[in-house]
């Protein structure tokens, strides 16, 4: 008999426990969300415990969110007599940054985009439908003590705001739907590949290589450093995506298996860019156990590991050895 996996089982608990029942507020069922989120954190940290992948963690941290963003706005429309009887706006939640990629560390923001039609906004304001889903996901999340980065945009409006800026453009072309209209995020998603991306290519790689030429005068040139910054320093995380970023926009690629594929990287190169990859993911996930909240400078957690020396014993343990947890030579 097939045993379940992780996210099979975060999906059972999501049917058993974040169903409401009709008519009831999301806001007045915080109880329901609380013990939801608490046992699956809890499940979570005990498999990190237990020398869990860092991708693994962090694409079931990001499945969990999810689920209760579906539940939360679910239980809005069947609440709101605006919206119960009628058909659901046309809009797509729509995840987006490390979110967008599935990778959430146990304490990250969360970073959401309500995609919509252009008529559902008037002189800047949403209207009604559209506010009340708005409104009723994030006054929820935010007496759920989530940190929320959110915005409100339609295609014309991504467009904008991703040829105005890198980081946005950036954003954007990791969206992810969460939940609403497939069709209304299909085309977002092909407009930005032909507005954004497209005739883009040059520029967006020169300005990902100057970021990464300021991130290493910030954060120190080598991959060697005492206190390293896991996120953003020489050979960290933002090295391994900016990889992929820089990739896509140049071959279409979309990961280390396309490019193997293209003959571009060798099958052991791919694996072991993989494995420390999901190293780094691993440390910042005990960054974050350790200090209890968004941590990615491995000193930030000096105090509390001297504090309690036997905390990080078990990581110690299981990652001794792994010197391939740099992305990059220095």
């Amino acid at each position: 008999m097939r045993m379940p996996t992780l996210l099979e089982k975060i999906q059972t608990h999501a049917d058993e426990r974040l169903v409401l029942p009709p008519t009831a507020s999301p806001r007045n069922e915080l109880a329901r969300y609380k013990r939801f989120l608490k046992i699956e954190t809890h499940r979570l940290k005990i498999l990190h415990r237990g020398g869990g992948d860092g991708r693994e963690i962090c694409r079931a941290r990001s499945v969990i969110i999810d689920l209760v963003l579906q539940s939360i706005l679910k239980g809005v429309k069947n609440s709101s007599p605006l919206l119960s009887n009628n058909p659901w706006p046309v809009f797509s939640l729509v995840a987006i940054g490390g979110y967008g990629r599935a990778e959430l560390n146990p304490h990250s923001d969360i970073d959401i985009m309500f995609l919509h039609e252009s008529d559902m906004v008037s002189q800047g304001k949403a209207r009604p439908p559209l506010a009340e889903l708005l409104d009723g996901l994030l006054y929820t999340l935010w007496d759920l003590g989530f940190k929320v980065g959110h915005s409100v945009r339609s295609i014309d409006d991504c467009v904008s705001v991703a040829n105005s800026d890198m980081q946005s453009k950036t954003a954007l072309i990791e969206a992810r739907r969460i939940f609403g209209d497939q069709t209304l995020f299909d085309r977002f998603s092909r407009t930005v590949l032909a507005k954004c991306v497209t005739g883009h290519e040059n520029e967006y790689i020169a300005a990902r290589l100057e970021d990464q030429a300021a991130r290493r005068a910030k954060y120190g040139n080598s991959a060697f450093m005492q206190e390293p910054n896991i996120k953003n320093g020489c050979g960290g995380l933002r090295d391994y995506q900016n990889l992929l970023w820089m990739s896509h926009f140049k071959y279409r690629t979309r990961s280390l298996l396309e490019l193997e594929q293209r003959e571009m990287i060798s099958a052991g190169e791919r694996k072991q860019l993989d494995a420390a990859y999901g190293f780094l993911l691993r440390v910042r996930n005990e960054l974050h156990y350790l200090s209890n909240h968004a941590g990615t400078r491995s000193g930030e957690a000096s105090s509390r590991r001297r504090s309690q020396p036997g905390v990080s014993r078990p990581f110690c343990r299981q990652t001794r050895g792994k010197v391939h947890g740099r992305i990059l030579p220095p």
